[in-house]
């Protein structure tokens, strides 16, 4: 191969911090959307004098805690706690040079486990009548923003999918090469911290 076409390929590589760069300005973009997304909801809920709208079935935090409460305290500890496992599986390989793969595989179930039992609000709900086309801004609102959500979690537990993939097969992470599992790390993170705004939201406040 000669010497241009080496320095070709090389300039065709971004550095990790490049990378990491293009990383923080995507997650900036998506922090946005999830922004606009709640100050709608804001503007509208406060718009309105009854909330939620009589006869729609309340997701809110009541007490003493209905078992929907409880499952979705659960479902957001699993989603929060998932966090904790990928920075061990980070911690694992970037420090004390391991696969991590048992701590990735822990964040994939983790992540998925938060999705189906989504899907299975989601279910419910609809089931008591509420959906994106019932109680005005109410159902859609709550749909849109919990869907959303719901989507880059999925995107999320794919890419960790792939880094556990590559991990398995070619070892490519160690102490000195994480750029993408740094990548991964940092969406993921995101994904978790937006929850928290969410069901404070929508759930407790």
């Amino acid at each position: 191969m000669s010497t241009a076409a080496l320095n070709h390929d090389q300039e065709l590589t971004a550095s990790p911090a490049t990378c990491k760069f293009g990383m923080i300005m995507f997650l900036a973009s998506e922090a946005m959307l999830f922004s606009g997304l709640i100050g709608a909801y804001i503007v509208l809920r406060l718009g309105l004098s009854v909330w939620p709208p009589e006869g729609a079935p309340d997701i809110g935090v009541t007490w003493p805690l209905s078992p929907l409460n409880w499952v979705m305290i659960a479902n957001s500890f699993v989603l929060i706690g998932s966090s904790f496992l990928f920075h061990a599986a980070e911690v694992s390989i970037k420090k004390h040079g391991k696969s991590g793969l048992g701590w990735l595989i822990a964040t994939i179930l983790a992540g998925s486990i938060f999705v189906g039992v989504q899907a299975w609000e989601w279910m419910h709900l609809y089931h008591e009548g509420l959906w994106f086309d019932t109680y005005g801004v109410y159902g859609s609102c709550f749909f849109v923003m919990t869907g959303f959500h719901g989507l880059h979690v999925v995107i999320g537990v794919l890419l960790i999918t792939w880094v556990f993939l590559r991990q398995l097969f070619t070892k490519c992470y160690h102490p000195g090469e994480s750029t993408s599992l740094d990548n991964v790390g940092m969406y993921w993170h995101f994904v978790d911290v937006v929850w928290i705004f969410l069901y404070t939201i929508l759930y407790v406040i």
